[in-house]
């Protein structure tokens, strides 16, 4: 049995915001995907916290490792980990809190 290192797909959630029309009307923009990285995507059901700038912690329900050569991922960025390179069978959504660039590999708390 081959063990992959990065089986996922990490993709960031881009747009969205509210436009408003000419009558006054609040709606949503359209969304769109960006592929990022394969990654791996781990979950952690203890509610583990990470220190992020100014001494702030915050609690985060998943690290994901990613190759040393992916682009970094600026905190607040949107994203979702999918099972499949669609998109299609999402693993868990959310907000980045913290990307670290390492020797070996990125690391990103969601």
């Amino acid at each position: 049995m081959k063990v992959e290192q990065y089986p996922h797909y990490l993709f960031s959630i881009l747009g969205g915001e509210s436009v408003q029309d000419d009558e006054g009307n609040w709606s949503d923009s359209e969304t769109t995907t960006e592929f990022i990285s394969v990654c791996r995507e781990e979950t952690d059901g203890r509610g583990s916290e990470i220190q992020v700038a100014g001494g702030t912690f915050h609690r985060f329900t998943s690290l994901i490792q990613l190759p040393k050569d992916s682009q970094k991922v600026d905190v607040g960025t949107s994203i979702f980990v999918a099972n499949n390179a669609d998109g299609s069978d999402v693993r868990i959504e959310g907000v980045v809190l913290k990307f670290d660039k390492g020797q070996l590999h990125n690391r990103l708390w969601v």
